[in-house]
């Protein structure tokens, strides 16, 4: 009896997921509808990027020494709109539209990432383990522990990978090929302007952050 009910409501719950992620997918499509990321317009949000971070840094002073009313948020926004044109956008909405592009792409770029950094790491023990046990110098009981941990390490992959694939199967339709190609190449610039970090910091913190090289 439990069986066809647990299956029931499986069936329930992935439709639920599959109809609110469609709503999700046309909402945001809607949202962001007429952008198209290139290089120039990436140039261009990296830019603005910078220095809303350097006007971030600012704001507690502001709202220290004029107070926190409406006029000073009008204030602050209106030095967050003039950044922003600057930059070369039309206005603050078409910020938000290509922000929303560049982090949906950015996003499963680096999920895509991790899990390929995960997958290099998890070839790189196994090839160890496979070195070892085929080294006949090696006891056979440390070969028996050596053939648990392989099982282990395969064994939490697929695991973890059938998981991160469900998670990637939701957030990909958020952005596309293009937009993906778009950031990749300029994926160093996201990261310095994201992170406030000249890139050669950043590839110093760790060499693998980057897709391109």
């Amino acid at each position: 009896m439990m069986k066809p009910i647990f299956l029931s409501v499986l069936i329930f719950t992935s439709s639920l997921l599959f109809f609110q992620c469609g709503k999700l997918y046309e909402i945001y499509q809607n949202n962001v509808s007429g952008i198209e990321l290139t290089d120039e317009l990436i140039q261009k949000y990296v830019s603005a990027v910078k220095a809303l971070h350097k006007l971030g840094s600012d704001i507690p002073k502001q709202l220290a020494e004029k107070g926190e009313s409406e006029a000073t948020g009008l204030e602050l926004f209106n030095q967050i709109e003039s950044i922003i044109k600057d930059a070369g956008f039309k206005d603050y909405a078409e910020f938000v539209k290509v922000n929303a592009k560049v982090a949906w792409a950015w996003n499963v770029s680096q999920g895509e990432l991790g899990i390929q950094k995960f997958q290099n790491m998890k070839d790189d023990g196994l090839k160890q383990i496979e070195d070892t046990l085929a080294d006949p110098s090696v006891p056979e009981e440390a070969k028996i522990e050596l053939r648990k941990a392989k099982q282990k390490i395969t064994d939490d992959w697929s695991h973890n990978k059938k998981y991160a694939d469900i998670s990637m199967s939701i957030v990909r339709p958020l952005t596309n090929s293009h937009d993906l190609e778009i950031i990749k190449r300029n994926q160093k610039e996201i990261m310095e302007a994201y992170t406030g970090i000249p890139q050669n910091k950043l590839k110093e913190i760790d060499p693998s952050l980057f897709i391109t090289k």
